[in-house]
């Protein structure tokens, strides 16, 4: 199995998504987080840029966080990114907005989509994102409690996560 993280906008972000690929086995499939231009050079963060970086990639499962989210959205429809399922944690939906959801919608008619949310993120609540996928068959939304947008929960991810993927095909 190819696993890749996408991590959120922070490089805190990164060693958070290596913590959660090794809790998963990490060592059982291959797997790479995805590094971001900005976290060494200083600049601005590039949506496109580094939704480019994944052009004609083929995963088994994408997990995404946040910032993560945005760009495999949009690396999907644009750069012809190929993840098999998804795993979005945190989904920013004030910045999904931004093209009245089009990405976003696109991808989860296409990709079976495992959403993990808290209750009271203020990127957007559980509620909210239950509300916005309820018409798509292929995604489910799951709850974990909180409100400040962090997922720190490493085991409860875990728990979540793990039989998204060890679930025979």
């Amino acid at each position: 199995m190819k696993i890749l993280g996408i991590p959120g906008v922070k490089i805190e972000t990164k060693e958070w998504m290596q913590n959660l690929l090794a809790a998963l086995g990490g060592n059982s499939f291959e797997s790479k987080v995805h590094p971001y231009r900005h976290w060494s050079e200083n600049i601005e963060v590039d949506i496109d840029h580094e939704a480019s970086c994944l052009k004609d990639i083929s995963v088994d499962l994408v997990i995404a966080k946040s910032l993560g989210t945005l760009i495999t959205t949009h690396a999907f429809a644009s750069f012809n990114f190929k993840p098999k399922i998804a795993v979005f944690i945190g989904s920013p939906l004030k910045r999904h907005g931004f093209d009245n959801f089009g990405l976003l919608k696109s991808f989860v008619e296409s990709v079976p989509t495992h959403f993990i949310q808290q209750t009271s993120d203020f990127n957007g609540s559980f509620e909210q994102l239950k509300y916005f996928v309820q018409p798509y068959h292929k995604a489910i939304v799951t709850e974990v409690p909180g409100d400040d947008h962090i997922y720190s929960d490493i085991d409860r991810l875990q728990k979540i996560i793990q039989p998204i993927f060890s679930a025979p095909a």
